[in-house]
């Protein structure tokens, strides 16, 4: 890890030094950005994507996975001053890069996909495709949603599989997404706090929206049982295991998302379960109900409207009664999902195409739940087809225990993901026509966790012999 940090750290740390000699050189570069700090920054990852891919590295897995993730501040951290959208090249720049780099390997190397593999990759570019055409929003996302979903999300899949092929795929892959974890902890714990200095934070959901916690939680719900997974082989398993916690729990507590707290908290408790004894867990447990207790007024200290804020978000919930139902009922998404199953009705068997429900809902990305997205947007065709695959994996997955009690937290993760994007938010391929950030982590760390699955499944010797 620490050489993976090094060489990373390195890397960027290069690449800025070079853009801001570059600016110094050519001032004319200035009037891309609204300061040099900013402009800096942003050719600088641009540098970063090309010279992480093109130099020969060991951590190649790394960088590849890093930058869609990375992206997701990229685009926050260039506002409004760069175009927004699905179809800002500013924004696609580095999937851009990316898919070149993957195309080069693929180019060099045989991936042997296996027949249902193959059909899959076919499928999936098949009927994204012809949902992209149909949409009333094309004009909007016709950029993005081929890039992301036609062209990236195929093309990590054979890349994956050829990585998978080495020997310290799972090990390396663990590490990667362990560091990625952490990165994006301490980048949400960056949002938060500049987004309390907005406007002084007089609204919360300015500070919300900021951070974009809502989406960001679907992508530590798939990462958790990889930094989990890499805190057990560790020297020094407890206290890593004891720091990924805490990032967790506070990275929950600051998300402001009453579905954050009434999924995300069990699920970190179940994994906890898993893979450690009850001591350890009452350690854990003890240090979290600590830190809830306190959270309130350490926020108090930090920003006293904030914490205000905090306090009336969730005081519809001290009163009895089902929690997720009035998460539900607080929020307007039960209207919200009525409105999109009427569009459903209206074409019930292949939708209105990707990215329709932005342009014919009522003014929101999706319907706070990816069933109902899905229903309006792709039909009974989309929707059988996209739970066809999530069984697949799920399959695949659960196969995995059978090489140890901790490989339960694959399924598990599974299960949370599912929960949190029907529940609070449809976390999936993100092209809005106007919003800041586009990605597709969602579904890419889906796949890590397929190939990961995969090649536990096929190192471990009960999984022969069974």
């Amino acid at each position: 890890m620490v050489r993976l940090i090094l060489a990373a750290g390195s890397m960027a740390a290069l690449c800025v030094s070079v853009v801001w000699f570059a600016t110094i050189v050519f001032s004319s570069l200035l009037i891309f950005g609204e300061s040099t700090i900013q402009t800096v920054l942003v050719f600088g990852f641009y540098a970063y994507c090309v010279l992480t891919l093109v130099v020969p590295s060991e951590h190649k897995l790394f960088y590849v996975l890093s930058i869609p993730i990375l992206t997701q501040f990229l685009h926050l951290l260039q506002k409004y001053d760069f175009p927004p959208g699905a179809n800002s090249p500013w924004r696609l720049l580095p999937f851009l890069i990316v898919d070149l780099h993957i195309v080069s390997a693929l180019i060099r190397f045989k991936t042997n996909l296996t027949a249902t593999q193959k059909g899959v990759v076919a499928s999936w570019i098949a009927l994204n495709f012809l949902s992209i055409i149909i949409s009333p929003n094309l004009p909007g996302i016709i950029t993005g949603a081929f890039v992301l979903v036609v062209i990236t999300l195929p093309l990590y899949f054979c890349y994956l599989r050829l990585c998978s092929e080495r020997p310290s795929f799972s090990t390396d892959l663990e590490r990667s997404l362990c560091l990625l974890f952490i990165v994006l902890a301490f980048g949400t714990f960056g949002l938060v706090f500049f987004g309390a200095q907005y406007k002084g934070a007089s609204n919360l959901l300015i500070t919300r929206n900021i951070s974009d916690t809502n989406v960001t939680m679907a992508y530590f719900i798939l990462l958790w049982p990889f930094a989990l997974r890499y805190a057990g082989r560790s020297r020094h398993t407890f206290l890593l295991t004891l720091l990924l916690v805490l990032f967790f729990a506070v990275v929950v507590l600051l998300s402001f998302s009453r579905g954050a707290v009434f999924i995300v908290l069990p699920y970190l408790f179940s994994t906890l379960l898993i893979i450690n004894n009850l001591k350890q867990v009452v350690w854990f447990s003890s240090i979290g109900i600590l830190l809830s207790a306190a959270f309130k007024d350490l926020l108090q200290l930090i920003n006293t409207e904030l914490a205000y804020s905090w306090q009336l978000r969730f005081a519809d919930f001290q009163a009895a009664g089902p929690a997720l139902q009035k998460l539900q009922e607080a929020s307007g998404r039960a209207e919200i999902r009525r409105f999109a199953y009427k569009l459903f009705l209206e074409s019930p068997l292949y939708g209105h195409g990707t990215g329709s429900f932005e342009l014919l809902g009522p003014g929101y990305r999706e319907a706070h739940s990816m069933f109902f997205t899905i229903l309006a947007e792709q039909g009974l065709v989309g929707m059988l087809y996209l739970y066809a695959l999530f069984m697949g994996l799920g399959y695949c997955l659960l196969k995995t225990k059978v090489s140890g009690r901790q490989y339960r937290l694959l399924p598990t993760a599974l299960c949370a993901y599912l929960l949190f994007v029907h529940s609070v938010g449809s976390v999936w391929v993100i092209i809005p026509a106007k919003s800041l950030t586009i990605n597709c982590i969602a579904p890419l760390l889906l796949l890590c966790m397929y190939y990961y699955s995969k090649s536990i499944c096929e190192s471990s010797p009960s999984f022969h012999h069974g």
